[in-house]
């Protein structure tokens, strides 16, 4: 059970979920969601669309293929960007000894 800090006191996150109604694919869900609602609704968009986009492809031929693919899908997305974020780090690190190390260069004392 996932508890978090409001003020001073834990409290249980199952206290404060809501109902949230969201369609996919032609079908209505019910999210529960400590979100907000907008987040979670905006969420559901975009797996549809990824839903939809795959079965325009035309090669599923049921539903339960569309979601998987479309989970690849968004799978390959986010490995994707978390390769570019694990890239941009290693390179904003690396910029930040090489200017640390011409900094103290220049301020250390011949």
């Amino acid at each position: 059970m996932k508890y978090r800090y409001r003020g001073t006191r834990m409290i249980d996150e199952q206290e404060n979920k809501r109902k949230i109604k969201v369609k996919i694919y032609g079908k209505e869900y019910s999210i529960k969601s400590t979100e907000e609602p907008e987040y979670v609704e905006e969420i559901a968009r975009y797996v549809d669309s990824k839903m939809m986009e795959v079965d325009r492809s035309g090669n599923p031929s049921n539903p339960v293929q569309v979601a998987v693919l479309a989970a690849m899908n968004i799978t390959d997305e986010l490995f994707a960007e978390r390769n570019r974020e694990s890239k941009t780090e290693s390179n904003l690190d690396e910029r930040s000894k090489d200017l640390a190390e011409r900094i103290s260069s220049v301020l250390e004392p011949e």
